[in-house]
């Protein structure tokens, strides 16, 4: 009983254990399965954490390629912009004469596209230098803006010269003698009856006339060496024909023969005889009959023309009065790549007609073109010039006489009106009107017109006084009120100064183109040759405003009236600009404009002004391109120079 009662109870305690163990085992799997719920919601939250860490992952990644995008965008266009950024072509370790608004000196410039990139140090200019960029080291060269001729019968010069005509100005001839021989060699090589041409003879400087003031080339000087054919030359100015008796005769001019309008048939005092001297409109009397020249011939002559002015350092022209065979010219031979220079052209016209005439060819006003050729505009041709005495002036020449207009009408007043009435209607066609006065009373006569234009229809026309040789003070306050342009020409004072004493006197004589006192007015004043009347070179240009000089003597005429080099370039780059309402893409050397330059081979601020008219053209560039070459400075490219060649410290060859 006692083992059983043992048994038992043991028994009853391992129940009592297992019941326990159950119950703590259950108790333990509930707690366990609690915390295993409890770790699975925590994962399950960690889940979701890392679906977002994820989605955010993408969404960054996302992110990071649209940058990684937009930086190698942004890297093609900074390889763009640094490409561009290259000058195709600096010019270096020069004097840069800017002409701008400070007349800036810099020592170098970069080009890019046919456009001023940048103007600078030789170390600004530097970083533009890639290997593909040429560069000119002027090595002490002086570079002006490109000079602009702002007067110049261009076409009408281009035939003027050997072989088309033959050269009877000074110093070719010294005397008549010396042209008979030249007109007699010509008629041995020309069958009978063909015409012998000439242009640029003047009494001033043919010896005879200088050894006898009542001595003058006559028919009968040229008949002894054409009696068979007729002769036509035109003097230096363009103004004065003279001829032979067989050029009357077909002309029928005998001592009968009435004046035409506006012109004289000058006659021999005695037998009352053509003297064989035409002037103003009698020259036509004679020039009608003379066969024009070809169109190749004009285009050839043009050509070779086009070449001399680069060679001078010219890359822009004013050709005046110019009719629609020049315009087809100039076209042509931009049509062609030949045209290396920039051409504005000015439509001649000398009647109302004219004018209703040309606004209906033209289509367009005043700038009708591009910077290539262009129409900028209408000349009038008012008067004669004051060396024949036929400009109109207040106050009569030494022989009594005052000139007169040349526009149509029977007496002053009625010329008077025609020609402000002329002024009026262009200036409201659109046109700038540009018009041949030298005589002071046809130039107040001009202005106004100009007064009465801009009162009518103000804008912004800047019509001009072409020559203004005798302007009066008045008239140049006036003139520069309107934002009015007088075009000189000092090389025609350097070459008539001491013949015009004998015309209106030494004290007229010494006033006559009176550049301090335009500018001091306030006038825009161009400067230009108007060839052929003389040589188109500028050098002579600005050395006689400075000096004002005699040609014949070196005796300076008006000294008072002299203005400064610096201001005589600018009557032949950034004033020529303005005439042409250019100033914005060119005549100064400025980022954005035309890359026109006139290289020469000295510092013309500082030379003695005799020396300007010996400083030699090195190099004449147009839009970035090379026209002349003298062949003194070298061209070379930025993979080929290293820094020591050029100079600078540095020299950046990107890619």
């Amino acid at each position: 009983m006692k083992a059983e009662k043992i048994v038992l109870t043991v028994g009853i305690v391992l129940i009592a254990i297992s019941v326990c163990a159950l119950v703590y085992t259950a108790v333990s799997i509930q707690d366990l399965q609690g915390k295993y719920q409890d770790v699975q919601s925590k994962y399950q939250d960690l889940q979701g954490k890392y679906q977002d860490v994820q989605s955010k992952y993408q969404d960054l990644q996302g992110k990071y390629q649209d940058v990684q995008s937009k930086y190698q965008d942004l890297q093609g266009k900074y390889q763009d912009v640094q490409r561009y950024a290259l000058a195709d072509l600096v010019l270096i370790n020069g004097k840069i004469i800017t002409v701008n608004e400070e007349f800036t000196i810099a020592e170098a410039v970069a080009v890019k596209d046919g456009k001023i990139l940048a103007v600078g140090s030789n170390q600004e200019i530097e970083k533009l230098v890639g290997k593909e960029t040429k560069i000119i080291d002027l090595k002490g060269a002086t570079v002006l803006p490109g000079i602009i001729d702002s007067h110049i019968h261009v076409t009408s010069w281009a035939v003027s010269r050997p072989p088309f005509m033959l050269d009877v100005g000074f110093p070719t001839v010294k005397s008549i003698g010396d042209i008979v021989k030249a007109v007699k060699n010509a008629v041995e090589k020309l069958p009978p009856g063909s015409w012998v041409r000439g242009q640029g003879w003047d009494e001033g400087y043919l010896q005879e006339c200088l050894a006898d003031p009542n001595r003058h080339p006559t028919r009968w000087d040229l008949d002894v060496a054409a009696p068979n054919n007729p002769v036509a030359l035109t003097d230096f100015s363009g103004h004065n024909l003279w001829v032979n008796s067989y050029a009357l005769q077909l002309a029928n001019i005998t001592k009968d023969t009435p004046d035409p309008p506006n012109g004289v048939i000058e006659r021999d005092p005695v037998t009352g005889e053509p003297t064989g001297i035409l002037r103003e409109g009698a020259m036509g009397l004679v020039s009608r009959l003379i066969p024009p020249f070809s169109y190749e011939e004009q285009k050839e002559a043009l050509k070779l023309a086009i070449k001399e002015l680069n060679s001078l350092g010219i890359t822009s022209v004013e050709d005046p009065m110019v009719g629609g065979s020049a315009v087809n010219l100039y076209h042509k031979l931009y049509e062609e790549g030949r045209l290396t220079l920039r051409v504005a052209l000015r439509l001649r016209v000398g009647t109302l007609e004219d004018i209703d005439n040309v606004a209906r060819w033209v289509g367009a006003a005043t700038t009708l073109g591009d910077e290539h050729v262009k129409i900028v505009g209408v000349k009038i041709w008012a008067e004669g010039i004051p060396p024949t005495k036929t400009a109109w002036m207040w106050e009569p020449y030494l022989d009594g006489s005052n000139g007169f207009l040349t526009v149509p009408g029977n007496t002053d007043e009625e010329r008077y009106n025609y020609l402000v009435e002329m002024i009026v209607k262009a200036h409201n066609y659109g046109f700038q009107v540009a018009i041949h006065a030298c005589g002071d009373r046809t130039i107040s006569s001009c202005v106004d017109g100009f007064e009465k234009a801009y009162r009518e229809n103000p804008w912004d026309a800047r019509h001009v006084i072409i020559h203004g040789d005798f302007i009066r003070p008045l008239d140049c306050i006036r003139l520069a009120e309107i934002g009015g342009v007088v075009n000189v020409q000092a090389a025609i004072k350097w070459t008539i100064a001491e013949f015009m004493a004998g015309v209106v006197g030494p004290e007229r004589a010494a006033y006559q183109w009176p550049l301090r006192t335009m500018l001091e007015a306030g006038c825009v004043v161009t400067g230009s040759s108007d060839a052929p009347v003389t040589y188109p070179d500028w050098r002579i240009g600005v050395m006689q405003s400075i000096l004002r000089e005699s040609k014949a003597t070196g005796k300076v005429w008006g000294p008072e009236q002299s203005i400064t080099v610096e201001e005589a370039i600018k009557t032949y780059t950034i004033y020529g600009a303005y005439q042409s309402h250019e100033e914005h893409i060119k005549g100064s050397i400025e980022p954005g404009k035309l890359a026109d330059f006139c290289i020469i081979d000295k510092d013309i601020l500082t030379i003695d002004p005799h020396e300007i008219k010996d400083v030699k053209v090195l190099m004449t560039i147009l839009g970035g391109e090379v026209v002349y070459d003298a062949g003194v400075l070298k061209l070379t490219s930025g993979a080929t120079l290293s820094s020591c060649e050029l100079g600078l410290p540095v020299l950046l060859a990107v890619e």
